[in-house]
């Protein structure tokens, strides 16, 4: 039997939580993909959108939401 990285009560149907969401920045500088740390707060993310969207060192700026998907 395998261990589990993630405890859980052993029915295995808990609904996912909703609040709590994640974002982060991709963007391309040269050649390289880059990413941003994984904030709940939007407002931080949004506001390096606009910095790397408007700045002379990026390009192909995305927000990216985190999604858990359970089974």
């Amino acid at each position: 039997m395998m261990a589990r990285a993630d405890p859980t009560n052993g029915t295995g149907t808990e609904p996912a939580p909703t609040g709590g969401q994640q974002w982060r920045l991709r963007y391309v500088v040269g050649e390289f993909v880059h990413y941003t740390e994984w904030p709940s707060d939007f407002a931080t993310v949004e506001n390096y959108y606009d910095q790397y969207r408007r700045g002379d060192y990026g390009h192909d700026v995305v927000i990216e939401r985190r999604t858990v998907v359970r089974r």
